[in-house]
């Protein structure tokens, strides 16, 4: 009899739920939707971990050095950063040809240690993926189960997708002698592709720890050819490239100048692509907490939170959660914008200390514009939504329900600009019972940010 009240109640707030959303044009005009909620900082922040943060230039042309932290003078291609610990690596990179299979482009990593001590490098996890033929960029559903992480649209979401499923590359160790030098990986970019024209793109995440001081340096190589086939850089091909101290090519446009602490200087405004050492692998927050009770959404109320807010885009909060830059080149971005490859784990206690049951949908949603202050907010939506997709990646959900069941719901969304999909989950909490929810992401590339997450108490 208890399940069947909970079903009756869950079915009534989904109908209620989906009566509220927009009705289905009847034309090519857009509808639009106003949403009235209070917005608030996300919980929590960064991590003090480094991050090898490499997109500048995203489009190769000319092979050198991406980023190298090895120690130099000031203003030359070495950063002079050595990583100790845990640490992580996030790379985009896009290889262009005027033919197909005119060159072969090379991603390299190599680490350095420069102590007297063998040093062990661990990479814990890892995925990289090609756009062709590993993740073809296609159109998908807003919303989809994907328990397993095989649901994807681009390297960026393929990437992020299987490593929040817990999958990915092996766990790998690598001893690096004192005073030497080791390739860590050569992953090649082809343009020799199906889809033309002749471009290929690579994205690249992963987690290590080192137990000693390594420098590490990411470099852009071209195969030579060699009787009609490509021959991959070897370890001294690199080397040499480094030896050359010259930085891949052709360089981005640079960043407007401005200070992350100050208001944004007027005229257009440019962020810049992220080349450096960025600070933040992981953002932890956890909701409700203390005087930030008084933000749990009351019945027929909906609270939301900026996730992975920028310098000028941050719904109306003071927050800016994109990581800072520890080192970086003088033409390249003043954060790490977007905080991609970023993990974010977020707490929601759902505590229902009432005699009802209590119904809550959470979303993920692109506004496309913000009207009123954070505290009496009134968000737009547009059914159907723009064009342009701002979000394609997973969200996991996970909770112990009130009978000790674990529940683990993967989702894929696709959302466009200014969309607003239904729920990642309606969730009701039995009368007397405590709910602690765990969302977790990865923040993937080809996204543009921010997203806001809304938590809307039902009933």
């Amino acid at each position: 009899m208890r399940l069947q009240r909970r079903f009756l109640h869950l079915s009534l707030c989904l109908a209620a739920f989906v009566s509220a959303l927009p009705a289905q044009a009847q034309s090519s005009e857009q509808i639009k939707s106003v949403q009235k909620m209070k917005v608030y900082p996300l919980p929590g922040s960064l991590d003090s971990q480094p991050m090898l943060n490499s997109n500048s230039p995203e489009i190769i042309s000319e092979q050198g050095i991406l980023v190298s932290t090895l120690p130099g003078p000031e203003g030359g291609p070495f950063l002079n950063y050595a990583f100790n610990g845990d640490f992580g690596l996030f790379s985009h990179h896009i290889a262009k040809d005027s033919f197909p299979g005119e060159r072969l482009l090379y991603l390299g990593l190599l680490v350095t240690n420069q102590s007297n001590q063998t040093v062990r490098l661990t990479r814990k996890a890892g995925a990289s993926y090609l756009s062709q033929p590993d993740a073809l960029f296609k159109a998908l559903p807003s919303f989809m189960a994907n328990t397993q992480g095989k649901v994807y649209a681009g390297p960026g979401d393929r990437v992020t997708s299987e490593l929040l499923a817990g999958k990915g590359l092996e766990r790998e160790v690598i001893e690096i002698a004192p005073r030497s030098t080791q390739l860590v990986f050569s992953l090649p970019v082809p343009t020799h592709v199906a889809i033309l024209p002749p471009i290929n793109g690579r994205s690249t995440l992963m987690h290590f720890h080192s137990d000693g001081p390594v420098y590490l340096s990411h470099l852009a190589a071209y195969a030579k050819k060699e009787g009609g086939a490509f021959v991959p850089p070897t370890l001294e091909n690199y080397r040499a490239l480094l030896d050359q101290r010259q930085l891949a090519g052709t360089r981005e446009q640079a960043p407007t100048v401005y200070e992350p602490s100050e208001p944004p200087p007027g005229g257009n405004f440019r962020y810049g692509r992220v080349a450096g050492v960025s600070e933040g692998v992981h953002w932890q927050g956890r909701f409700f907490e203390k005087t930030r009770i008084l933000e749990r959404p009351a019945p027929g109320e909906t609270v939301a939170y900026p996730l992975s807010s920028l310098y000028l885009k941050r719904w109306g909060t003071a927050q800016n959660q994109s990581g800072q830059m520890l080192r970086r080149y003088p033409d390249s971005a003043y954060q790490s914008h977007a905080n991609y490859g970023v993990r974010y784990d977020l707490t929601l206690p759902l505590h229902n200390e009432s005699a009802q049951y209590t119904t809550y949908a959470l979303g993920l949603s692109h506004p496309v514009s913000m009207s009123g202050n954070p505290a009496n907010a009134e968000m737009t939506y547009l059914y159907p939504p723009n064009k342009p997709v701002m979000f394609r990646g997973s969200v996991r959900l996970n909770w112990v329900d009130e009978y000790r069941q674990q529940q683990d719901q993967i989702h894929h969304l696709v959302l466009r600009h200014g969309e607003e999909t239904a729920p990642l989950s309606l969730i009701t909490v039995p009368p007397g019972v405590q709910y602690d929810l765990k969302l977790s992401l990865f923040y993937p590339a080809d996204c543009t940010a921010p997203q806001l997450l809304t938590l809307r108490r039902i009933e």
